[in-house]
Parts: structure tokens; C-alpha cells; sequence
């Protein structure tokens, strides 16, 4: 066990410096998260500016390509294979198809005629009708009937030759008239097109990713990182459809990534989420400040209480170490003992306070012993006074003399009986062995059975290894004197008790019987009611049972007692129940 100036430096510990602590890194770990919601709620505005003008961006190339497969001459390239139309077709409309190619950054656009021709602005490499129809992306182009189809720059490979990265869009031409597929146009857009949004949100700390709902990277600011996936574990509650943030490691560096759903549907394969990702180190540099106050607040206590063991507890705890050594003298009887004097004021009123108590503690001893003395004295003068059972017995033995010299054999039974039975009731003791509680009741029905004129018979069987536990003395010979005074009528010469002893159930148990008149339903339910033992008295019927009943449950409980079973006219059996003990109490 620890001493006791070390349990009180310790319960400083505990209940000072240790809340201290918890509110420390209470406050730290709620700045944490006031830090972390404020930051996540403004980079949540900045995606969503962002998205509004990636939306934005990707309307004004579907209007663009909207006029395209709509004018007349471009229907009539695709469905006579005529290349003068096209030709009139930018001159009618250079200045329109001029400030549309520079604001969308549209790199090329090809079209496909259904009879395989094919015609882009750039004598770059295309892929071929053919080799297009073979792709997944023509059979979505087929699928959305006119509408715009989208690849990122990671998902067009099949369909771009060369080894820049491009937005690529994909639609079917319509015939306006028949409303069959005339044609195809494929749009290649640069990336400078997001790059020009991005420029102005972006941070030289900082990552800000379009991914896919797999986790590829569609579009970075750093190109190198497109193609890509992120290497985040948490990317199911990424690509949820919710926009949040979480901590996690990029690159073994922990960082706040926040996520938001772009609102942007064109690209019908998958949905697109924006990303910002930006290291937490970076962004929690303003707590600091609450962690050092701490750390400063913590040592301070712990010198504090370095100090305040030293000089104050030292003293307290000469004071208790000499307490506590008089204390064990006293225990010990030596009451000469007396306390020092100490400076502090508490100490010297606690020390004149034992002192004083000592003084009081011997004189009460005195006049204990002095008293003590007294209580012999007058117990003696009682003993002295008391009957000597001996006399009694001796008595009984010359009366049992006589009557075997003057051939008087039942006097001579009944006086021995009478002896065993004294010797058992003056025992003082509160139990006996079972074997002198059978003998017990033997002795009391062959007193019985002389003076009833042998009109009833006996009859003991108790297990030999019952007759070594104890149980309470005087427990079944009243109830064999009920069973006498009322369930035999005095013509009766039948009758009969039957007495067994038995263990069950880690229980000892007796067993009166009778074949007397029984007991009516009444007088039997009043004897179950433990509630009615002062009534069966006062009728002067049942007395010893009840009698019984309540010695048993006082001295072993109320799990123990009697269980009465009687008809009227059929008989009567009793149960007696006790506990199992190898020495008397």
C-alpha cells in the first residue's frame, strides 16, 4: 500500500492537475472542430462557386455543339458528302464560330457521316468510322438520341489517337425533317477550359481534384495527377451523393478533404465530385496557442504540488505518522502515551484533544474493572443460591431404587424415563444431537405409553447418519403431546405414532405420524398462517405445534419450520425441517 503523503500527492494528481488536463484538450479538441466546420463550410461555398461555373462552362460547349448539328449546311455535308457546304458554312458564320472556339477552348471537332466520311478542322490523326462504331461511346451517343455524351480526359483514350489530355463530347445528327441519325460530331475540349476556373481558387498547399464515382481523377490542376486514383480508404462516403469533409492521409500526409457532388449532369456514364484537399497542419496552426497555454498550465500545477509537498504536507504528516504510532500503543494497552506540541494551530488542537481522551479512557477503565468486580461478586452470591440438578437426579435414583425393591417395575420405567428427560431440559444448551432428541421423545412415550396404559404403540426409524448432526432441542416431543391429548379419543386401544428421520435435500427432516381423528380444514388452515400462532394459543388447541413453528423459524429461519398434512378421520403428518450442522450451537 502506497504511504500516505504519496496517496495525497497523488489525489492532487487526480483532482487537480487531471481536470486540468481534460479541459486542456476539451478546449483544444473543440477548436478542433470549430476550426474544422468554419473551414469546411467556406471551402463548401468555394466548390460550389466552382461548380456553378463547370456548369457554366459545359452549357456554353452544349450550345455551341446545339448549333453546330442544327445548321442546315452541316446537314448537308452529312447527307450529300459535299465539302463546299461546310466551306460556306464558316464563311457565313466566322465571327460566331470564332468567339465560340475561343471561349469554350474546343481543340477539334470531327464529324462522322453514317456513310463513313469523315471531316475535323486539324489534319491530326481520328479514329475511323468503323473503329468509333466499335466503341461504348458511340452506343451511348445512339442511346441519347441528340443529346450531349461526355468523357473525361482519362476515359476517351479509345476515341483520341494522340497523347493530349482532352473533355471529349459526342452527339448523333439529326435529320430535322425524318429525325434519322445522319451523322456524328465529336468535340475535343482543353483542359484550359478548367483550368482558367481554377486558377483563381486554387492554393500553392492545396489539391483541387474532379473524380469520378471510382475514385479516378478526371481533372487536377497538376496534370500529372490526372488518370489517377485517389488513394483514400474512405472513398465510399466520398462518392456518397453528400457533400462533407474528413481527416485522412494523402500521401502519408494528413489532410482536410472536403467533397461536393457536382450539379453538373452532362456526363451520363458517371456522376463527377469536386475535391479539395488541403493539409491539416497547414490549417491548425491557430490552436496552437490553446495547446501551449495548456502544456505551461500542467507544469505549473505539477511544481505547485512538488512545492506544496515539501513545505506543507511534510509537517501534516508528522503529525498523522506520530497519531497513528500512539494510536497502535493504546490499542495495545499502553494508555501512558501523550502528543507533542505543534506549531499549526489545527495540529496543537488535535494533539490536546487525544491527550485529553487517553486521560478519560483510564479513568472509565477504572471504574469499569471496579464495576466488573461488583458483577462477580454478585453473580456468585446467585450461583450460590441456585438448586444443584444433582440433587434432583440423585433423588430420582433412590426413587427408582425403592421402586425395584418393592417390585414396582412401571414406577421404576417412569422414574428413569423422567431423569433422562430432566437431564436433556436443564441442559442449557440451545441444541442437541438428533440421537439425544430421539431419546428425548423415547423416554417422554414410555412415560406416556405407562401412564395411557399401553393403548397406543410407537414406533422410531431414523438414518444412522442423521443421528450425529444437531438440531433444536425440544422440537418433536410437543408434538407427539399433541398428537396424544387430541387425536386419540380415551376408548381408543388402536392407536399408534410413528416417528422417522431422514435426509433430503441437504435438509434434515422428521416425520410424526398418527392414525388419530385428523385435523378439519379449518384448524388446518389456521395452523399453516404463521399470522395465527398467538390465536391457536388462546383456544388452548395446537399450543406446542405453534410453539414449535415459531422456535424453529427464529433460530434457523423461515426457509425452515413445520408442514402440516391431516384429513379428518385419516390421520396426521407433520414434517419438521432443519439444517444440517456438525457441531451443536
Amino acid at each position: 500500500m502506497l504511504k500516505l503523503q504519496y496517496r495525497i500527492f497523488l489525489a492532487f494528481l487526480l483532482f487537480v492537475l487531471f481536470p486540468i488536463i481534460v479541459l486542456g484538450a476539451v478546449s483544444y479538441h473543440l477548436s478542433s472542430l470549430t476550426l474544422k466546420k468554419n473551414i469546411v463550410e467556406q471551402t463548401l461555398r468555394t466548390l460550389k462557386a466552382v461548380d456553378l461555373n463547370l456548369a457554366s462552362s459545359f452549357s456554353s460547349v452544349d450550345s455551341f455543339s446545339d448549333y453546330v448539328i442544327s445548321s442546315q449546311e452541316i446537314h448537308d455535308f452529312l447527307k450529300y458528302n459535299d465539302k463546299s457546304f461546310v466551306k460556306e458554312f464558316y464563311s457565313k458564320r466566322q465571327a460566331l464560330a470564332g468567339i465560340m472556339y475561343g471561349y469554350s477552348k474546343v481543340d477539334d471537332y470531327i464529324l462522322y457521316s453514317v456513310t463513313g466520311n469523315v471531316y475535323h478542322f486539324k489534319n491530326s490523326r481520328v479514329l475511323p468510322y468503323a473503329k468509333l462504331q466499335s466503341t461504348s461511346f458511340f452506343r451511348d451517343m445512339i442511346q441519347q438520341k441528340g443529346r450531349p455524351v461526355w468523357l473525361g480526359p482519362t476515359e476517351n483514350r479509345s476515341i483520341v489517337l494522340n497523347n493530349k489530355l482532352f473533355f471529349t463530347q459526342g452527339r448523333v445528327v439529326k435529320d430535322l425533317n425524318t429525325l434519322e441519325n445522319i451523322g456524328y460530331l465529336v468535340i475535343n475540349i482543353k483542359l484550359e477550359m478548367l483550368d482558367r476556373i481554377y486558377q483563381d481558387v486554387r492554393h500553392s498547399n492545396s489539391e483541387e481534384l474532379i473524380i469520378n464515382e471510382q475514385g479516378k481523377i478526371l481533372y487536377s490542376f497538376n496534370h500529372n495527377h490526372i488518370g489517377h486514383t485517389i488513394p483514400i480508404r474512405d472513398l465510399p462516403q466520398i462518392v456518397s451523393g453528400e457533400e462533407g469533409a474528413l481527416l485522412n492521409n494523402w500521401y502519408g500526409k494528413k489532410c482536410l478533404i472536403t467533397f461536393y457532388p457536382s450539379r453538373v449532369d452532362s456526363f451520363s456514364n458517371s456522376k463527377l465530385i469536386l475535391l479539395s484537399i488541403k493539409p491539416w497542419d497547414d490549417l491548425s496552426s491557430e490552436i496552437d496557442y490553446i495547446r501551449n497555454i495548456t502544456i505551461f498550465i500542467v507544469i505549473s500545477g505539477v511544481v505547485f504540488a512538488t512545492l506544496f509537498n515539501v513545505i506543507y504536507l511534510k509537517r501534516i504528516l508528522s503529525f498523522l505518522k506520530e497519531f497513528v504510532w500512539n494510536m497502535r500503543r493504546v490499542e495495545n494497552g499502553d494508555l501512558t502515551v501523550r502528543m507533542n506540541h505543534f506549531k499549526f494551530f489545527e495540529l496543537e488542537h488535535l494533539s490536546l484533544g487525544f491527550n485529553k481522551m487517553i486521560e478519560r479512557i483510564e479513568k472509565l477503565l477504572e471504574e469499569i474493572k471496579s464495576e466488573q468486580e461488583r458483577k462477580r461478586e454478585a453473580e456468585f452470591r446467585v450461583l450460590q443460591q441456585q438448586i444443584n440438578p444433582h440433587f434432583l437426579y440423585n433423588t430420582l435414583e433412590s426413587i427408582n431404587s425403592l421402586a425395584a425393591l418393592n417390585g414396582q417395575r412401571e414406577i421404576s420405567n417412569m422414574t428413569i424415563n423422567l431423569g433422562k428427560l430432566l437431564r436433556i431440559s436443564i441442559n442449557g444448551a440451545y441444541e442437541v444431537k438428533v440421537e439425544d432428541e430421539i431419546r428425548h421423545v423415547m423416554s417422554y412415550l414410555e412415560i406416556q405409553k405407562i401412564r395411557y396404559n399401553n393403548r397406543f404403540m410407537f414406533e422410531i426409524d431414523v438414518d444412522e447418519q442423521l443421528k450425529d448432526y444437531f438440531v433444536l432441542k425440544l422440537i418433536l416431543q410437543p408434538l407427539v403431546e399433541n398428537a396424544l391429548y387430541h387425536a386419540f379419543d380415551q376408548e381408543r386401544t388402536d392407536g399408534w405414532i410413528r416417528i422417522k428421520g431422514r435426509i433430503s435435500h441437504n435438509q434434515g427432516c422428521f416425520y410424526v405420524e398418527d392414525n388419530g381423528k385428523g385435523m378439519s380444514n379449518v384448524v388446518l388452515n389456521e395452523l399453516q398462517m404463521e399470522s395465527v400462532s398467538r390465536k391457536m394459543k388462546s383456544k388452548n388447541r395446537g399450543h406446542g405445534i405453534s410453539n414449535v413453528q415459531e422456535r424453529l423459524k427464529l433460530f434457523y429461519g423461515n426457509q425452515y419450520g413445520l408442514m402440516i398434512c391431516s384429513m379428518e378421520n385419516k390421520g396426521t403428518i407433520i414434517k419438521v425441517s432443519f439444517p444440517l450442522y456438525n457441531k451443536g450451537g
